[in-house]
């Protein structure tokens, strides 16, 4: 693993339990040297990654300006947000933009509706459960054979891989028929309360780039047409994929 990974491995231990960690406590977690994290945390303070208090270590303010760069330059939610925003105001419901990072679907953009003022929605940044949930089930479908393999292979003796398929065979039969279908309802599996609707931004010429959810709290199943608001986010997520369509065309692809 070269440097520049192992750097980004450090960053990666800060959390809401963990925001004070001295460099002997990120060389024993990394199995690093002293030496080597000593130079580590010097460097990423010296440009701004990491924030020195008196020898202990949290992340540094560099890191909330590439929040806001990333918020303000996003190709993806730079086309999404408005979109979201026409179907909160159209449903009352709140949505979510959620795109995969390695193995991980994170949350990128929420858009709060009406109807559910006080709904637990994930916060922008946080990992959702990658089994479970409209945004996390869509991505995974729409990914390539190798890399759902490759994910199914790790992950194989998680409870939820095993209720999706105890064979690779049927797991994949499972997310397929989720591509199919071209969207995905769940039902209270990240919260008891909660029913989310997930449809796929693909890009032509690249695939699936992110997720368009819709979220409401099941107090309200009666009263909407599930299968009408399943039509309009992929109608409004396939909108935004082909506006996207451009990245296909600069990537050099055909």
């Amino acid at each position: 693993m070269n440097k520049f990974s192992r750097m980004i491995d450090v960053l990666d231990l800060f959390s809401e339990e963990d925001s004070l960690l001295t460099a002997e406590d990120i060389a024993a977690r990394l199995q690093l040297s002293r030496t080597t994290a000593f130079r580590y945390v010097k460097e990423l303070n010296a440009v701004g990654f990491l924030a020195n208090y008196s020898g202990r270590y949290s992340l540094g303010a560099r890191i909330i300006t590439l929040d806001y760069r990333i918020r303000q330059s996003d190709p993806v939610l730079g086309a999404a947000r408005p979109i979201m925003k026409q179907l909160t105001a159209e449903t009352g419901c709140s949505a979510i933009l959620c795109r995969m990072y390695n193995d991980e679907v994170i949350n990128v953009y929420d858009e709060p509706g009406y109807i559910d003022p006080n709904l637990n929605v994930s916060s922008r940044g946080i990992p959702l459960p990658l089994f479970r949930g409209s945004a996390s089930k869509v991505m995974l479908a729409n990914l390539p054979a190798r890399r759902l393999k490759r994910i199914y292979d790790n992950h194989r003796d998680d409870d939820d891989v095993r209720a999706q398929g105890p064979e690779w065979a049927a797991f994949k039969a499972y997310y397929a028929r989720i591509r199919q279908t071209g969207h995905y309802i769940s039902h209270h599996e990240l919260d008891p309360h909660t029913v989310g609707i997930g449809a796929p931004i693909t890009v032509p010429s690249i695939g699936a780039v992110g997720v368009i959810s819709l979220v409401f709290s099941s107090d309200r199943l009666a009263m909407l047409n599930t299968d009408g608001l399943a039509s309009r986010v992929k109608e409004l997520s396939a909108q935004v994929g082909c506006g996207l369509g451009i990245l296909g065309e600069k990537a050099g692809l055909p």
